[in-house]
């Protein structure tokens, strides 16, 4: 028996089935993929980056959001919902229900044991390209620890940030983030 081949969408067919559906789903070179669910700690350092960066940015021309706006790469054709996500100026939306944008300064993805491969490869690479981009935080669940990349005029740099007594400077933003506020709520089971 020969096996069926992988059914491909444009953007706007992904779109289009995205607003009908009650899951979420990512786009990537005509394919749609079903977003892995989150866990209690995944969910609670997504909620406090958003926090802290909306905190630190409420009197400036920024705005910062969860998880409820795809980022479209168009160079890499993939469209992706970020756990956060900071836009300053006007926020350029691409599609006509505003729920797809190109321009965030800054992106923090929490890294999950099923998609942190994806995130670190093909989504890093996607993330890059973005001309907007100069800011991206990859964090852990499973210590006090945050990759941050940061773009400057020789290209990516990355630094680790590591401990609960550590801080988060945030170059372009202008914004220091104690891991001690990000990690706040956080407790890991002892084995």
């Amino acid at each position: 028996m020969a096996a069926s081949a992988i059914p491909r969408f444009t953007h706007e067919e992904f779109l289009d089935r995205e607003a009908q559906s009650p899951f979420r789903h990512e786009y990537s070179h005509g394919r749609i993929e079903m977003m892995a669910g989150g866990s209690w700690i995944h969910a609670l350092l997504s909620a406090s980056i958003a926090r802290l960066l909306g905190n630190a940015l409420e009197d400036r021309d920024c705005i910062v959001q969860g998880s409820d706006f795809l980022i479209r790469m168009l160079a890499s054709d993939m469209s992706s919902y970020p756990d956060a996500m900071v836009v300053c100026g006007k926020a350029n939306f691409i599609d006509r229900r505003k729920l797809v944008l190109d321009n965030p300064v800054l992106v923090a993805e929490v890294l999950s044991p099923s998609t942190e491969a994806f995130d670190r490869g093909a989504k890093l690479a996607a993330y890059k390209q973005l001309e907007s981009l100069r800011e991206l935080l990859f964090i852990s669940q499973d210590q006090p620890s945050v990759e941050y990349l940061q773009k400057g005029s020789n290209g990516w740099t990355t630094t680790l940030i590591e401990g609960r007594d550590a801080v988060l400077s945030l170059v372009h933003l202008q914004v220091s983030v104690p891991l001690s506020d990000l990690y706040r709520r956080v407790t890991w089971d002892e084995a």
